[in-house]
């Protein structure tokens, strides 16, 4: 009884000293004999330590901010990307987003604790389309007369019309070039929400305005959202002169509509026209595409 009340008694003395020796005693190496910060680690690189402060050095001996990693050329971060939400991950969080969709290809994104805000290596990524028209086709697509409907030289009087056919000349989205713009149908599909600033302009070949009334020339932006309903139409309307006077007067006659429009990602947005102007010799009216095309044009650019 006397032998077993002293070992617990020498273990009761001897497991506090343990522990107080383990305190004092708590740096650890790794490959380092005698390691002067609590934690360090050799390595080919450099010694990986954590000081008494809680910093990390990565090849840095005494680190300055949390993590330091600026021991030389090969001091670089790697960051994943995470489905969790801005909220989930905290304020202050950092993810790696690789976007082949976007011109920039990746980018980085911290979560400021609502939402995930994006630095861009470029600047903010921008599709920018532009496009003229050098053909006489255009797509009668609203007729009283459904016969009508389809593909025509020229601009029928008083139909709604797609200009079609266009000769593309960019189509970039942060300077990479992309087909959200279809050239033989000119329509535009937006890759992403977004406001996009958009403007086209068209003329006719130059002719003698006729008596009549209500001579006028509507250029049109139509925005269909991905199931083809349409969600917005904007207009610009010009006026003519009944009369111009006698032959050969003629005049150049056009419209031209530029709009700035919300798009959601996959809405479809296309130029159409509608005139109805007495032309003394037709009742097909011709675009003017001298000058390749200078008279009848399409920009779009996000903005």
């Amino acid at each position: 009884m006397i032998r077993k009340n002293k070992i617990k008694s020498l273990a009761s003395a001897f497991i506090p000293m343990l522990f107080l020796t383990t305190e004092v005693n708590a740096q650890i190496g790794l490959g380092v004999p005698n390691p002067t910060n609590p934690v360090e680690i050799k390595t080919d690189a450099g010694n990986v330590v954590v000081d008494n402060a809680g910093k990390i050095g990565v090849g840095v001996p005494a680190p300055k901010v949390a993590i330091d990693l600026r021991s030389g050329t090969n001091g670089s971060v790697a960051i994943g990307n995470t489905d969790k939400t801005a909220v989930q991950a905290g304020s202050g969080a950092l993810r790696y987003v690789a976007s082949p969709a976007i011109g920039v290809k990746g980018y980085l994104e911290f979560s400021d604790g609502t939402n995930w805000v994006s630095f861009y290596p470029k600047g903010k990524p921008r599709i920018v389309v532009m496009a003229s028209k050098t053909t006489q086709d255009t797509y009668v697509f609203e007729s009283g007369t459904p016969s009508e409907i389809g593909t025509k030289s020229g601009i029928v009087q008083r139909r709604s019309s797609y200009l079609t056919n266009w000769t593309e000349i960019l189509d970039s989205d942060s300077g990479v070039p992309n087909t959200n713009f279809n050239p033989a149908t000119g329509e535009f599909v937006a890759p992403r929400a977004g406001v996009y600033f958009a403007t086209f302009t068209f003329a006719l070949l130059s002719s003698q305005v006729n008596t009549g009334s209500n001579n006028q020339t509507e250029a049109i932006w139509e925005v269909r959202n991905p199931a083809g309903t349409i969600t917005q139409r904007v207009k610009t309307n010009n006026g003519y002169s009944s009369d111009t006077g006698s032959a050969p007067n003629k005049i150049p006659v056009g419209s031209a509509c530029t709009v700035s429009v919300y798009l959601n990602k996959g809405d479809k947005l296309r130029p159409f026209t509608w005139i109805t102007v007495a032309f003394l010799d037709s009742t097909v009216s011709q675009f003017d595409t001298s000058g390749s095309g200078v008279y009848n044009a399409l920009t779009i650019v996000e903005q």
